[in-house]
């Protein structure tokens, strides 16, 4: 049994940004574990620390030579390799040498296929070291990032400049050389704080200390961890507490090695400002932390995050008091500068930016989001039509704003701040706001039914208007986020935590905005709204299985109807439930055999009762008729379901599951296809009435089931 070895691989490079440094982490111990395995090492775990001068590979147990294979090989067919004496031809001298065997150790073996010459032989495993001299390289090199970067004569690209590099097995360096810089067992430290060597051994433990030591601290949780503690304290010093935000903590995380925090002040009649305008001025510009006081208003007070610890903090922090007041004091200036004008007076200047040269201004889809917007409000909250009216005419002038243009991700938070100061009801302001979200998956949806309706409104607009022109997602390319505006659409539809679904049908919905663009596009296909509606639905299919759901209960749900995204959602949650039951599966099975034999069915006539010949489809009948009743009151007579819970839809199903000893009685029993036309319809009828009732709630016959 070969011994194991712990091996650690640092790449040294000048500071990466922010957002590259976790990416690569994850790609780092991808890359080990492909290769490795590839390889035939075994090893213990595989883990990854990193700073922004560095990105750090750990393989704890790691065998130090590979097992031996034994290796048996298939060669010609025995009448090719031996001659009618036994004695091997030229065609079995030269597969012998081929292998590296001599032609005794070939013997024959009968296979399915006749007589083949086989050989077996041993390939001798190699030494780990040797291995990893020619696999980190290569793992180094396999690294990709959003943007790379060539220095000096090196052919290499990578993120930033390879400084050093450190490749430790066990005591050993492995040695190797990559763009000019050779491997070996010393790091570096803080680039201004400890600047030299540091040496450790090839474990986890002996490396975080030694860097710690040198002002680094390598695992970027602990990182983390000490930069908000840090930070907190700051605040709490100045009386007030920090503002915590999950996306900047990460981003300064990635920023520094050695964090320290100081807290700093500004001039209190910044505070006029919209606190968005002042949190968003300090975060993008800054990446500094607001602080609030104890009841949530905002402080004359930041946290800056140092990646060193300076012996004069109170200088540091005046500095970062005099870049923020310079930014404050722009922000301050753009505020004045736009709120001169009312809102609305932004609005006739949209005809002056193009939204897409085959598809007119932001006024020309400001028009079409109005438009929609109606529609859209007037088939779920028509009491509401007005105000999303309103919303939508306003929801694209802020991008007219001096604090727009400098701070891009304030669009729509503007637009609700300059609209309740140009004296516009809350609903519009706040429908103007929430008219971007959900900004990406998972995120916050709109609260208001205003602001939900003008989401959708923009949303499809955009998708029905790039695909009307021609520009489709392909494959993984989607440059105008076609896919996460789609699925934005469906979650607002689905409902969250603050509000419920809309009752909206998709096909409906994608007609609608084809005819509002048809006034600027006559010559959109007639085929294009079903290419829309398929591509809303396999966005539903992959979020739905994202989720948890099983893709044949999605499948089945979707199959029974998808023209409403909640109520489709809540049969494949109910589908889901109702298949952890013991009878769910038989009668999945059974009504299998109901569409297959409807396969050809068209449908629709009515039960002739009186067409009865065996107790069995009396019985299936009666069977069907009490199901019917009970289902009456559970599902109501709206086919649509739209108010129906996922507990109805449960309700629903079990009362469905009692059909199947009819069911099976009926196939064991009666001949559906008989030769007499009137009966073999009636039969058929009664299987498809049957069938209904199922599809109200999910096609059964796409289940997986274990027969």
């Amino acid at each position: 049994m070969p011994g194991k070895r712990n091996l650690l691989f640092e790449i040294g490079v000048e500071e990466l940004p922010a957002g590259f440094l976790f990416p690569s982490l994850e790609q780092l111990g991808r890359l080990a574990k492909e290769n490795l395995r590839e390889k035939n090492l075994e090893f213990d775990s595989v883990s990854t620390l990193g700073t922004p001068r560095r990105m750090t590979l750990l393989v704890n147990g790691l065998i130090e030579r590979q097992p031996d294979v034994q290796e048996k090989i298939v060669g010609p067919a025995a009448r090719i390799a031996f001659d009618e004496d036994g004695k091997p031809t030229k065609a079995g001298e030269g597969f012998a040498r081929s292998k590296g065997l001599d032609v005794s150790e070939l013997r024959v073996e009968k296979t399915d296929k006749g007589e083949y010459v086989v050989a077996e032989r041993v390939i001798k495993g190699r030494d780990t070291a040797d291995i990893l001299a020619e696999m980190l390289p290569d793992i180094l090199k396999a690294l990709h990032f959003p943007k790379s970067m060539r220095w000096a004569d090196h052919d290499l690209r990578f993120a930033r400049p390879v400084r050093w590099l450190v490749a430790l097995f066990g005591d050993d360096v492995i040695k190797f050389s990559v763009a000019g810089v050779e491997s070996g067992a010393e790091s570096r430290g803080h680039r201004f704080m400890a600047p030299g060597p540091v040496s450790f051994k090839a474990d986890v433990d002996s490396y975080l200390s030694a860097l710690e030591e040198a002002f680094v601290i390598a695992d970027p949780d602990e990182r983390r961890n000490r930069l908000l503690e840090d930070a907190r304290r700051a605040a709490e010093e100045q009386g007030g507490q920090l503002l915590e935000d999950a996306d900047l903590l990460e981003l300064n995380t990635n920023l520094v090695e050695f964090p320290s925090a100081v807290c700093g002040k500004f001039d209190t009649s910044f505070l006029e400002l919209p606190e968005c305008v002042l949190i968003t001025c300090m975060k993008e510009h800054q990446k500094y932390f607001a602080v609030q006081d104890r009841q949530g208003r905002l402080m004359p007070n930041f946290v800056a995050i140092n990646n060193t610890r300076s012996p004069e903090p109170d200088l540091v922090t005046q500095g970062h008091q005099r870049v923020l007041r310079a930014r404050l004091s722009d922000a301050a200036f753009f505020f004045q500068e736009d709120t001169k004008r009312k809102l609305e007076d932004f609005v006739p200047e949209l005809a002056g930016m193009i939204f897409h040269q085959k598809l007119g201004t932001l006024l020309d889809k400001t028009r079409r989001i109005q438009e929609l917007a109606r529609f859209v409000a007037a088939e779920t909250a028509p009491e509401h039509i007005e105000t999303a009216r309103r919303a939508a005419w306003l929801c694209k002038a802020d991008l007219l704003t001096e604090m727009v243009g400098e701070f891009p991700t304030l669009q729509g938070i503007m637009g609700m701040e300059y609209a309740r100061l140009s004296g516009e009801p809350e609903d519009v302001a706040l429908a103007i706001s929430e008219h971007y979200m959900p900004v990406k998956s998972g995120a916050e949806l709109p609260s208001s039914p205003a602001g939900a309706v003008v989401s959708i409104a923009d949303k499809v607009d955009t998708i029905c208007s790039t695909f009307a022109i021609g520009l489709r997602p392909s494959g993984t390319q989607d440059p105008y986020a076609l896919r996460r505006l789609a699925l934005g659409v469906l979650h607002i539809l689905e409902g969250g935590k603050q509000r419920q679904g809309m009752p909206l049908s998709i096909p409906d919905l994608i007609k609608q905005a084809l005819l509002v663009l048809g006034e600027q596009l006559p010559d959109i296909s007639a085929e294009l709204k079903d290419e829309i509606v398929e591509f809303f639905k396999v966005r539903f299919i992959n979020d739905l299985t994202a989720r948890g759901l099983d893709a044949d209960v999605v499948e089945a749900a979707v199959r029974a109807g998808f023209t409403m995204p909640r109520d489709c959602l809540e049969r494949a949650w109910a589908l889901k439930a109702v298949r952890q039951r013991k009878e769910f599966e038989p009668i999945s099975t059974a009504f299998k055999r109901v569409m297959n034999i409807l396969k050809d069915y068209s449908g629709g006539m009515p039960i002739k009762t009186n067409l009865f010949q065996e107790a069995e489809e009396k019985a299936l009948y009666e069977a069907y008729a009490r199901v019917k009743a009970e289902l009456g009151p559970v599902l109501g007579t709206d086919s649509s379901g739209t108010g129906l819970s996922r507990k109805d839809y449960e309700k629903a199903l079990i009362i469905l599951l009692t059909l199947k000893p009819q069911i099976d009685s009926f196939f064991d029993n009666v001949m559906v296809m008989t030769d007499n036309a009137d009966i073999k319809e009636n039969r058929l009828a009664l299987l498809w009435h049957i069938s209904r009732l199922f599809l109200r709630i999910g096609d059964l016959s796409v289940i997986v089931t274990s027969d």
